[in-house]
């Protein structure tokens, strides 16, 4: 069995704490996302050199994924807008299956 996973990259040159907050595990985004039991966690990386980042939401399929956000998509437009301006760009890098 596989998991659904999305991939985001995003540049960040300041507020790289207040994004490592929003963003990371107990962040606003995890707890906008944790209401679904269908969420599985995400994971978020830093790069070496400290100015990007990696994040992987984790679900049980892509439907789930898109039904979550098909019924809450005010409320993931709300806090999009809210938390734009703690990055410089942001990147989807695509869907992936997690192989087990």
């Amino acid at each position: 069995m596989s998991m659904y996973c999305l991939a985001w990259k995003y540049k960040v040159s300041s507020n790289q704490s207040k994004f490592e907050e929003e963003y990371g595990r107990n962040g606003s985004w995890f707890k906008f996302f944790e209401t679904c039991e269908d969420y599985l966690g995400h994971e978020l990386m830093k790069s070496a050199d400290g100015k990007s980042y990696i994040l992987v939401d984790k679900w049980m399929s892509k439907a789930d994924y898109e039904d979550f956000l098909d019924e809450h998509k005010a409320e993931y437009d709300q806090l999009n807008e809210k938390n734009k301006g703690l990055y410089d760009e942001e990147e989807a890098l695509g869907e992936f299956d997690l192989l087990q």
